[in-house]
């Protein structure tokens, strides 16, 4: 009775024992798939947001540059209503 006991405590354990390594494996593919997907969305909004700035950068750039047009136009106009005069 007594061997009969410690055997279905060793076979007890040793199910035991594989389930958790079976739940390990399954946990570490789970991590990984997670840090994939967090590295992705990381990637993704980083992108968005180093586009965004540059779009944001060319438009002030552009609006900067019709300023100094049309500031050199003003200029240019009034030199030469000066140079009439």
């Amino acid at each position: 009775m007594k061997k009969l006991f410690v055997l279905f405590a060793a076979a007890t354990l040793f199910v035991g024992v594989q389930a958790c390594k079976q739940q390990a494996e399954e946990a570490a593919e789970t991590t990984e798939a997670v840090t994939e997907e967090a590295t992705e969305a990381v990637t993704e909004a980083a992108t968005t947001v180093a586009d965004s700035a540059a779009s944001a950068a060319t438009t002030a750039v552009d609006a900067a540059a019709g300023a100094a047009t049309g500031a050199v136009n003003a200029a240019a106009d009034a030199a030469k209503e000066a140079v009439k005069k």
